[in-house]
């Protein structure tokens, strides 16, 4: 019996490994790059490939210090195999999310001696919301995750292992921390270390893992992953690069609030219960089971309970490390999802079995679970009559210099996916509320993971390549179109909108000219050369009354415009344009040690230091650095 319950549970995780496989992968390419981290990363992948300088990043010819090395190499690793777009940007983010689903299935399988309930884990992991919108973007977050998700359960394993095995875990703990460290820098180090070291606390082996972990090998392994780079790094940038990136990107992010993303101290909780939904609902009882109803006798037999300890312990200290960042954004708390898929298996265990019925846990499960969802539902089914509603409120926030996107001067019509998927998180709701009033235990799991699955597909595969057809579609067609017809003389920048997915589209460095230098933009103007201009439809009127603009095209609530020359170029009347160089070609040698110094990115509003240029806001006419010294 027990063997073909086993045999069930591996099928079920086939199963939720094959859909989230196609969850993750499905049309990976068919949302244009999204603004401003995606376009920017793949911006300075495509620089790296046009200099040839694959240690230091670069950005529309600036230093680019913002993270490490690992994800740029793995995008343009990806890049390369599948071709340098966004399936190739994005394609390490999904693969190490569908890692994270199997890997997070098979440890929870393995300890608790169910495949069913390593099933549960992977599913409560693969239809989170939040975990599919980052791991189908090319952000750091799912690689950072993947690291210290395998870190701490390679501490797990250490601890419950003894001799050969537990020194093996140990080194793959250092290889995971290593990789992190080059992956998001000190960040790593705040997500693993105060969750391995209070768990070990807890179960009275903090002196026994201090002993045991190998500290000498450890540290030769971290030292070999990150010290090429790091230190390569530091000798060509000097100073510039500790102040850029650990002052700057690292402590000033968790000491200030940067390009206005800050949060209070409940920033997070609605985070997770609407971007982990249902799974964040079902996770909270057994949270609050883990930490007080989990006692030491019970720990000393059974692993589960064990690593159940582990993953509210993990689970609570990446909560309290971001909350208490200052910046804060939603795919900061990525590193928590895999341990809160852990506990929503544990407790979705108990509903298919029938236990879960606590004095506390049982409202508290589905108290969260109906005013999360209903929530989410009634927001869903809001769309197609609120957008239009709201849509001159929406566009009066609109900052013009600061925002990434031009939305179109009327309301987009978004109907059918927008009810389809509050249907499918309602069914799902409804479903799993229905078989437990009839005490069918085994379909309450089963209803919210469905329900789950099902909303994320409606979500990722509908509703936002529609919505990306509204607000990004038209801005990636232009640039195109400027690419194809602009040869190496024209001049191309950006009046009024910052946006570094046209960097990556455009194949150029594009310089920036803010709403106030209408002076400037009509100097540019004045060349005899082709000048294109990317603004926004709501600034028509400002730009039609420039000296020497001409509209070119516009698309939804994106204008091109430019002078007489490229109004010529675009028709086709000029003669035909030098052949222009493969993309990025226009990006200059890396530079170092440069009198422009690189800051955090800051928005028009936003009181960063005003007399540090950056690259993504620089300078009126920021002049490129200097050349580096030369690669080693």
């Amino acid at each position: 019996m027990k063997g073909k319950a086993n045999l069930t549970g591996a099928l079920a995780l086939l199963l939720v490994l094959a859909a989230a496989g196609a969850l993750f992968l499905a049309g990976l390419g068919d949302i244009p790059l999204t603004d401003r981290d995606e376009g920017e990363y793949a911006a300075a992948v495509a620089a790296m490939r046009a200099t040839g300088d694959w240690v230091v990043p670069t950005l529309n010819g600036h230093l680019y210090l913002e993270k490490p090395i690992l994800v740029y190499w793995a995008m343009a690793g990806s890049q390369a195999l599948v071709g340098a777009g966004e399936i190739g940007a994005r394609l390490p983010s999904a693969l190490a999310a569908f890692a994270m689903v199997l890997a997070v299935g098979l440890m929870v399988w393995r300890t608790g001696k169910r495949a069913s309930l390593g099933a549960l884990a992977a599913a409560a992991l693969a239809f989170c919301p939040l975990f599919v919108l980052v791991g189908r973007a090319c952000l750091t977050d799912a690689l950072l995750s993947l690291w210290t998700t395998l870190a701490l359960m390679a501490v797990f394993m250490a601890l419950e292992g003894e001799g050969r095995a537990g020194r093996g875990w140990w080194l793959i703990a250092w290889a995971a921390l290593g990789l992190g460290f080059l992956t998001k820098g000190p960040v790593s180090l705040a997500v693993v270390l105060p969750s391995a070291g209070l768990y070990a606390l807890i179960q009275g082996r903090l002196f026994h893992a201090l002993r045991s972990a190998r500290w000498l090998w450890g540290i030769l392994i971290f030292l070999v992953i990150n010290l090429p780079w790091y230190g390569l790094v530091w000798w060509k940038l000097g100073d510039q690069f500790i102040d850029a990136f650990f002052i700057s990107q690292n402590l000033r992010r968790f000491s200030e609030t940067l390009l206005g993303h800050g949060g209070g101290l409940v920033y997070y909780l609605p985070v997770l219960l609407f971007g982990a939904f249902p799974f964040a609902a079902v996770a909270l009882p057994e949270l609050g089971r883990a930490l007080f109803q989990n006692p030491r006798a019970q720990r000393d037999t059974d692993p589960l309970s064990r690593l159940h300890l582990l993953a509210a312990v993990s689970f609570l200290v990446v909560l309290v490390v971001f909350t208490l960042a200052a910046t804060k954004q939603i795919n900061y708390i990525l590193p928590a999802l895999p341990f809160l898929a852990m506990l929503a298996a544990c407790q979705m265990s108990r509903l298919y079995e029938g236990r879960a019925h606590g004095r506390l846990a049982w409202p508290v499960f589905w108290v969260a679970l109906w005013v999360s969802g209903g929530i989410l539902v009634v927001a869903l089914a809001a769309v197609p009559a609120a957008l239009p509603f709201f849509w001159d409120k929406i566009l009066a926030s609109i900052r013009f210099d600061s925002s990434e996107y031009a939305l179109p001067m009327r309301a987009p019509m978004m109907v059918w996916w927008p009810l389809l998927a509050a249907l499918a998180a309602g069914a799902g709701m409804y479903l799993a509320s229905w078989a437990a009033r009839r005490e069918r235990g085994p379909m309450v799991p089963w209803s919210l993971g469905v329900g789950a699955a099902l909303l994320c597909g409606v979500l990722f595969l509908g509703l936002f390549p529609q919505a990306a057809g509204v607000i990004q579609q038209p801005a990636k067609e232009l640039a195109q179109e400027v690419r194809r017809r602009a040869g190496e003389q024209a001049q191309v920048l950006t009046y009024g909108l910052w946006k570094p997915s046209l960097i990556y589209y455009t194949g150029r460095n594009l310089p920036r000219l803010k709403v106030e230098q209408g002076a400037e933009l009509t100097k540019e103007l004045s060349a005899a050369n082709p000048v294109y201009v990317f603004s926004r439809m709501h600034l028509e009127d400002k730009l039609t009354q420039t000296t020497g603009f001409r509209v070119l095209a516009n698309r939804e609530g994106y204008l091109l415009g430019g002078n007489q020359a490229a109004l010529s170029q675009w028709k086709g009347e000029a003669p035909p344009p030098v052949t222009a160089k493969p993309p990025v070609q226009a990006v200059p040698p890396v530079p170092a040690a440069p009198p422009v110094q690189p800051a955090p990115k800051a928005r028009e509003g936003d009181q960063p230091d005003a007399k540090v240029p950056n690259e993504k806001n620089p300078p009126e006419k920021a002049n490129p650095a200097p050349k580096a010294k030369e690669t080693l």
